[in-house]
C-alpha cells in the first residue's frame, strides 16, 4: 500500500474510531449497527495504536549523530559542554564480618553472605 493510500485509510478509521468511543457503545455491538467488520474495526484499531506508539518512540529519541569532513583549512571551534551536577552518593565502605587468613591469602566476608556460599568457601579452604 503506498503511503497516500495509507495515509487516507488511517485518517478514515480514526474517524470511524473516534465515533465508536464517543458513542459509548459497546465496540462490537457499535460495529454491527453501522456496518461495519469488527475484525476490521480491531485491525485498525491495533495498528494505529502501534503506529502512534512508534511515531511517540520516534520524535522522544535523540537526533542522529552525523559525519562531517571539513576541508583542511576550515577553523573549528570548540564549546565546553557540561553535564548537569550529580549529588554525589556517599558509599559506605566494605567493613567485614569475617576475615579469613591463610598464608598469604586473605578472605573478607559479610554477614550477608549466604550459607552455601560460606559452604563453598569452606569446601575451598579444605582441599589442599
Amino acid at each position: 500500500m503506498d503511503k497516500i493510500t495509507h495515509k487516507v485509510r488511517c485518517e478514515q478509521w480514526t474517524k470511524i474510531i473516534k465515533e465508536c468511543l464517543a458513542s459509548g457503545m459497546n465496540k462490537t455491538a457499535w460495529c454491527r449497527e453501522h456496518g461495519i467488520s469488527d475484525k476490521s474495526f480491531f485491525y485498525w484499531q491495533r495498528r494505529l495504536r502501534e503506529e502512534a506508539y512508534i511515531s511517540t518512540i520516534e520524535s522522544s529519541s535523540p537526533p542522529a549523530v552525523k559525519s562531517v569532513s571539513l576541508p583542511a583549512e576550515t577553523p573549528v571551534d570548540f564549546v565546553e559542554l557540561r553535564l548537569p551536577e550529580q549529588s554525589t552518593v556517599s558509599s559506605a565502605t566494605f567493613r567485614p564480618d569475617v576475615v579469613i587468613r591463610k598464608d598469604s591469602f586473605s578472605l573478607e566476608i559479610s554477614n550477608t553472605a549466604s550459607a552455601e556460599l560460606l559452604s563453598r568457601i569452606g569446601g575451598l579452604l579444605h582441599a589442599e
